[in-house]
């Protein structure tokens, strides 16, 4: 989807991409800054901005792994087919699913953190086929400001009514 989306703000953009199921990619730019959300059915399944941490390194910094740990998993990664560092650490047994669970959820929350900092922001949905590794994914309404969700569920309820 291209358009012009001067003036959207990012939670009315993860708002629509919610509402309508989307499945895809949203590449964010400001200036020199690019990031991209992978979504699922309307669903965050990841989020990357130049600026969030990988989670490997998360849980390095955490204690959870050691650096020789993990630079098993990423040759590991590199020699296969592409599989997510928190996969093939979940294969090894090295960390739970909740532990990889909570980085993603982190990761993604980072992201959009470091997003709504973004100013102007532009907008580029790509309709692709995205495929889950997991369970773990984020709902929109979690980054919808609650005044804006209101309004959004209001109108939807009143055009119900035209209809």
């Amino acid at each position: 989807m291209k358009a012009d989306t001067s003036g959207f703000k990012l939670h009315d953009i993860l708002l629509l991409i919610g509402l309508e199921g989307r499945t895809g990619e949203l590449v964010v730019e400001s200036g020199n800054n690019i990031g991209t959300f992978l979504f699922q059915n309307g669903k965050i399944l990841l989020a990357f901005s130049p600026y969030t941490r990988a989670i490997g390194d998360l849980l390095v910094e955490q204690g959870v792994l050691t650096e020789a740990e993990l630079l098993d998993v990423l040759k590991q990664q590199m020699t296969g087919p592409h599989t997510p560092v928190g996969a093939l650490l979940l294969k090894t047994g090295k960390v739970t699913f909740k532990v990889i669970e909570s980085m993603v959820q982190k990761q993604i929350r980072m992201a959009v953190r470091d997003f709504s900092t973004w100013s102007p922001l532009e907008f580029i949905f790509v309709r692709k086929d995205v495929r889950s590794f997991d369970s773990i994914h984020l709902p929109v309404y979690e980054f919808i400001p609650q005044d804006a969700l209101k309004a959004s569920l209001d109108f939807i309820a009143g055009m119900a009514d035209v209809l």
